[in-house]
């Protein structure tokens, strides 16, 4: 949610060599910052400023554990911030540094010293309650500190329960952590912060693991230990997602609020589990994630060889408009080059069990501009990917199950593609096959019925299509779901009441296996989503027809305007006729496609219209096949994982106690249900 940034920047280069400096930073920062150079490094306090008070017992211990901190951060977090209010920076960082201080209970072997980097884009951008807290917190302007980019980097390292209590949360943690706050002086795109979290900030702290977490997303207590654990068993993946949904929607949820949770829902029990089977997961979501340092700042063997990380920064001076629209995702981007990086086969992970929790767009404006940026970027992303797939196949330091597992995701992604690209000429068809089904129906009666509850929450969805603060908000949503579920059901029913079984299993197939996909690989949401599983199947072609629509006459835009921002990188003329033609080509293609699409089915009804209920037939039979794929993938991880769970119940149960050795039953217990 940051401001888009259009200058030119030339980047150090930091590719298997340290950077270049006066003296260690350790000379000038203190021994609790890990002794690598850093260039510009500046020394702007006295010894103990910018430190929490704490008694003399707490502060002996924090000295012990310097000596640990010289060698490196087990977790390093980076939060950026626009105009968030201090509201969402106080939940996000109070649950994360929960998470972080449930590492000691929750996996006491485990190095666990984490760092906090909070990046402001632009001091005048910045909220002045955010600032404030910084201050009062002890954050900045009172520790130590060093330069990069021009930028300011202040240091300290603070109890937890301290900055809980600046945060205004109550709480009884014991931990400490350290931050790495930095206000910059104006606002140069988030992508500009992360080149000084990753370029700069990353190779003084030394990471092992590095995290991308959004203001406004609230990860759960257990989150950054399932993470750690993850990707300790699984050495070859270099970054994995969490598991993201939005805020599960009560009894008065507006329409909005259930599309966005339910399209969250169905990312994480379809697509995403899909797409990792298939070997590569097209986007490592910033709301929340993990990077193993190791591999995204290694560089290739090869002469002038780019890091994953320096193919990724390439944004900061991109100017061909693809890859403009590009990195409007950056996180989709960065997860192409680790798969696409040379000498090791890198993969892309998913971990369901580190749930976090983002905020939705509060309205439809907000959700319009949120997903231009994520639609046009994810389908610049899979041109730009499909134009390398000829030279990856080509490429000697690939095996032929690299290349085979590579050909497989991008067929995939073409699936998801052609269904995206399809589906407006789609719902035009749907629509006119089901009003003429209702006009000549064999029964007027049942079609007025089911018509009529179709209608009713159309028309429900549409007055309770925002939250409001109405007393008949609760009561319109408990309707409006009612009449949801009563117009699903009838569909089915009326499905196998006219039309042959064949056809009507086709039409009810996805639904039922929805549903089971849901219940099966959603936990924790197995009553939620189902519940609102018939209001979204009503409402999601509607809906995104509004949003592709919008995206694609969107597609030269390339501003981030989700929550009122705008662009101010004062853009050539030149640079937008370049781009307007870009949305030309991309949205004068779809649109005949599209239009083809319709012609062709109304033009020659035996194509794609041979009764009133082929077009549905149709339009199901592709989301069908999407639906089955992503069955199949989570049976498929389901029967991988009973012989760890048969190892659990061995050794919960062994049949002769009295020769095991007494402490080799819970080292295997804990082996055996370790997080996969």
């Amino acid at each position: 949610m940051h401001g888009d940034s259009r200058r030119r920047l030339d980047l150090p280069d930091f590719r298997g060599r340290e950077i270049e400096a006066a003296g260690p930073i350790a000379e000038r920062i203190a021994p609790v910052w890990i002794p690598a150079p850093v260039i510009g490094a500046e020394a702007n306090a006295e010894p103990g400023h910018g430190l929490a008070p704490l008694e003399a017992s707490s502060q002996s211990a924090l000295a012990q554990q310097d000596a640990l901190i010289e060698s490196g951060f087990k977790n390093v977090v980076c939060m950026t911030l626009y105009n968030e209010p201090l509201e969402l920076l106080r939940t996000s960082l109070s649950a994360l540094l929960v998470s972080i201080d449930a590492q000691r209970t929750s996996a006491p072997g485990m190095a666990a010293r984490s760092c906090i980097v909070i990046i402001a884009d632009g001091r005048d951008r910045a909220h002045a309650e955010i600032l404030r807290f910084f201050r009062h917190a002890g954050l900045i302007d009172t520790g130590r500190s060093f330069s990069a980019l021009g930028e300011t980097v202040h240091l300290s390292r603070q109890r937890i329960n301290n900055i809980m209590a600046s945060l205004g949360v109550d709480g009884e943690l014991t931990g400490e952590v350290s931050f790495a706050i930095c206000i910059k002086n104006q606002n140069r795109g988030k992508l500009h912060s992360h080149a000084l979290f990753f370029q700069w900030i990353c190779p003084a702290l030394v990471p092992d693991l590095v995290y991308q977490l959004d203001a406004g997303t609230v990860v759960e207590a257990g989150a950054v230990s399932k993470l750690v654990a993850y990707m300790a068993d699984e050495p070859d993946v270099a970054a994995a997602a969490s598991r993201i949904l939005t805020p599960t929607p009560g009894g008065g949820a507006s329409t909005l609020s259930v599309w966005q949770y339910m399209d969250f829902v169905m990312q994480k029990a379809v697509t995403w589990p899909t797409e990792v089977a298939s070997g590569y997961l097209s986007v490592i979501p910033g709301q929340f994630c993990v990077f193993r340092w190791s591999a995204v700042s290694a560089p290739s063997s090869e002469a002038g060889g780019e890091r994953p990380l320096d193919a990724y920064l390439r944004g900061l001076n991109a100017v061909a408009p693809l890859e403009r629209v590009m990195f409007l995702a950056e996180d989709r981007v960065f997860g192409n080059e680790i798969v696409l990086a040379r000498d090791k086969s890198w993969r892309i992970g998913y971990c369901p069990e580190a749930e976090a929790t983002t905020d939705a767009c509060d309205t439809f404006g907000e959700l319009l501009r949120q997903r231009r940026r994520w639609q046009n970027s994810a389908l610049a992303v899979r041109l730009w990917l499909w134009g390398h797939v000829p030279a990856y196949l080509s490429r000697r330091d690939k095996g032929v199950f690299d290349k085979a597992r590579f050909s497989a995701s991008m067929a995939w992604q073409g699936l998801l593609t052609a269904s995206e690209v399809m589906s407006p000429a789609f719902v035009v068809l749907l629509l006119l096959a089901a009003a003429g089904g209702l006009i000549h129906s064999k029964n007027a009666a049942e079609a007025a019925v089911v018509g009529g509850m179709v209608v009713a929450t159309g028309g429900l969805a549409w007055l309770t299509v925002a939250n409001r603060t109405s007393r008949w908000q609760f009561w319109l949503s408990v309707a409006r779901d009612a009449a949801a579920t009563l117009s699903v059901v009838s569909l089915l029913g009326l499905a196998l009441y006219s039309n042959p079984f064949n056809q009507a299993a086709l039409l009810i197939a996805p639904v039922i296996l929805m549903a089971l996909v849901i219940a099966a690989s959603m936990p924790g949401q197995r009553w939620a989503a189902p519940r609102h599983l018939p209001l979204y199947l009503l409402t999601d072609r509607l809906i995104s027809f509004a949003l592709y629509g919008y995206a694609l006459a969107n597609v030269h835009n390339v501003t981030w305007g989700t929550k009122g921002l705008t662009d101010d990188a004062g853009d050539h003329a030149g640079e937008k006729r370049r781009m307007r033609r870009l949305r030309n080509i991309v949205a004068g293609s779809i649109v005949a496609v599209d239009a083809g699409l319709i012609a062709i089915g109304l033009n020659r009804p035996g194509v794609f219209i041979k009764s009133e209920s082929s077009v549905i037939e149709a339009f199901t039979l592709l989301f069908l096949v999407v639906a089955g794929v992503a069955a199949a993938t989570w049976a498929a991880s389901a029967l991988r994982s009973l012989p760890t769970l048969g190892r659990a119940l061995f050794a919960l149960f062994p049949r002769n106690r009295g020769r095991e050795a007494p402490a080799a039953r819970p080292v295997a217990i804990i082996g055996a249900t370790r997080p996969v």
